[in-house]
């Protein structure tokens, strides 16, 4: 315990927030496991005590579906109709008689037989000792004739009762009645009543009614453990592995690696023992997903907190390295210190009072370095201004006056012109003090450029200047199109050995005077000037000069117009947007 103390005080603030928020997130999440795990416990229960009551009512409905049998078979067997077609049969000869009452019987049956079809009723059978009606003879020639015979003698035993018969799975389940004579209570034999019931058929009915899962199966069984029925699904082996191993009200019993949650019982006001079964397969395959997908959302929501805390507490630690790094360059007198991301002037928690704090501290010693050291500097500096200040700037002039005056008197005129075009940019370098000029004395600077460009490199160079007339008063900052016109015969001349190209055009649309500076043989990288505002590319060379330009005319005129750099075909093209104004009209 001791070391784990020991090095948690020498962590890092980093890693000790950290371990805290870590240890939180692990508590919490071990506690909603917990409490997931409870709560799906007694959700199981709760599902299994839904289904058991849910498959309990398909039985109450299997049971009602025979009583409504008894019921119909009763009513069928007094029906006076039926008394009176089968006394006339035992009692007559005549055929006319004889056929008479099997039409009339045979519409009986098959109006009984319609009300009892939902019931699961396969067919229903009248004997005599004439003949025999059926509402399916097709269905009857398929029932074993022993086990026919074998019920209507129980029924005889019963005079007139109810008595079910069956003989194992696949069978029909027989109700046979014996039809007694009512009349002036003479009871005696008229007859007997046989209806056939498919279990199967009333069985699905009733899952289909009263059940959620119609995918259930079914196993009913008497008192001795016989089966009588038992779905198509289930061979006789699954019969017999769920009676013997079926012994709560409700289990699940695996088999065949399928696993069937149960439910035992008894049909009622019936004998008959029920076992009912659903493939729980699907519902496990559901609730582990359900598991699955709870574990899924606490493991997402820990990374999640991790994430989330990792990402404040690097927020937090980063002000702190802020504060350091601020700290490490006033040791190593780096003035002025480093900007800072956030504002700390105005916070009022303790990371805002610590820089504020510091931040005094270091203004006050940086105002006595001012005070004591760079006024030192600064005193000597303007002592070497003020010798560099004897160098007028007409001294130059005069210089290339007397040069140009020379080079006339021997006749040389390339000469000339290179000292009258050098005149011409020195005294728009060295002199021009207002912040505007207009466009066609800018024009006139790069003429007088390409004027020495052109006796240097002679006919590899070749430039065109398209001055649109309407605009040679706009307002243009100075020295603007020259820097790139240098820089269009830096990389598209030098570094070429045929001839180069430039272009320099203005256009009017829609209030905006664009400026282009084509040149052949050079290519702008993609996002060039962006990348040399973010200081992402060094601004070496031109790019410097491209920085410059771009910062005049935002400045002047807006974030609206400025220089972009691009591709067009074989040439390099860097064009000015600017607003369409004149000296007079300009508020600069």
């Amino acid at each position: 315990m001791g070391s784990i103390k020991k090095h948690f005080i020498n962590a890092s603030l980093k890693n000790k927030l950290f371990s805290i928020i870590l240890l939180n997130v692990i508590i919490i999440l071990f506690c909603s496991l917990c409490g997931n795990y409870l709560c799906t416990r007694m959700y199981n229960e709760l599902l299994f005590k839904t289904i058991a009551g849910n498959l309990s009512v398909s039985s109450y409905s299997i049971s009602e579906k025979l009583q409504n049998i008894e019921t119909i078979s009763s009513s069928l067997i007094a029906d006076q109709a039926v008394q009176e077609q089968l006394t006339a049969l035992k009692e007559s000869d005549d055929v006319i008689v004889r056929n008479n009452a099997n039409r009339t019987l045979n519409t009986i049956l098959l109006s009984h037989f319609a009300s009892l079809k939902s019931s699961g009723v396969a067919y229903i059978s009248l004997y005599n000792d004439v003949f025999s009606n059926c509402t399916n003879w097709a269905l009857l020639s398929k029932t074993d004739p022993e086990m026919i015979r074998a019920a209507r003698e129980n029924a005889e035993h019963m005079r007139g009762g109810v008595t079910w018969n069956y003989r194992g799975r696949g069978d029909y389940l027989l109700l046979t009645r014996s039809i007694l004579k009512i009349n002036n209570l003479a009871f005696s034999n008229l007859g007997s009543l046989v209806i056939a019931v498919d279990l199967d058929q009333a069985v699905r009915a009733s899952n289909q009614a009263a059940a959620l899962y119609n995918k259930s199966e079914y196993i009913i069984t008497d008192q001795d453990n016989q089966v009588i029925y038992a779905s198509s699904a289930l061979s006789d082996g699954d019969a017999e592995y769920f009676m013997s191993n079926a012994t709560r009200p409700y289990q699940l019993l695996t088999s065949n690696g399928h696993t069937y949650f149960t439910v035992i019982g008894t049909l009622p006001r019936y004998a008959y023992r029920y076992i009912s079964l659903i493939p729980f397969d699907s519902i496990d395959q559901s609730l582990k997903f359900a598991l699955g997908l709870m574990v899924l959302g606490l493991i997402l929501g820990f990374l999640l907190a991790v994430l989330l805390s990792i990402r404040l507490i690097r927020y937090i630690v980063g002000q702190f390295n802020s504060l350091i790094t601020k700290m490490q360059a006033f040791r190593e007198d780096k003035l002025p210190l480093p900007m800072e991301e956030n504002e700390y002037s105005l916070r009022k928690d303790e990371l805002g009072k610590l820089h504020q704090q510091f931040d005094q501290m270091a203004g006050r010693i940086q105002t006595l370095v001012k005070v004591n050291y760079v006024n030192e500097i600064l005193t000597k500096d303007a002592r070497l201004k003020a010798l560099e200040s004897q160098i007028n700037p007409h001294f130059l002039y005069n210089t290339l006056e007397s040069i140009n005056s020379i080079a006339k008197m021997h006749g040389n005129i390339t000469i000339t012109q290179m000292v009258s075009a050098l005149g011409s940019l020195l005294r728009a370098t060295l002199s021009h003090e207002e912040p505007l000029v207009s466009l066609s004395y800018e024009l006139e600077l790069v003429e007088s450029y390409m004027t020495i460009q052109k006796i240097r490199f002679e006919d590899r160079l070749i430039y065109e200047i398209h001055g649109t007339p309407l605009l040679t008063d706009v307002s243009i900052p100075p020295l603007t199109i020259q820097p790139l016109v240098e820089n269009a015969i830096h990389y598209g001349m030098e570094e070429m050995t045929d001839e180069c190209r430039i272009l320099v055009n203005t256009l009017l649309a829609d209030g905006t005077v664009t400026i282009q500076v084509k040149n052949q043989g050079s290519y702008f990288e993609p996002g060039l000037l962006e990348r040399l505002e973010k200081k992402e590319k060094q601004p070496n060379g031109f790019g410097i000069g491209l920085l410059n330009i771009n910062q005049r005319i935002k400045i002047l005129f807006g974030d609206a117009y400025g220089l972009t750099l691009y591709n067009e075909g074989s040439y390099a093209v860097a064009s000015i947007t600017l607003p369409y104004e004149t000296k007079g009209d300009s508020d600069v």
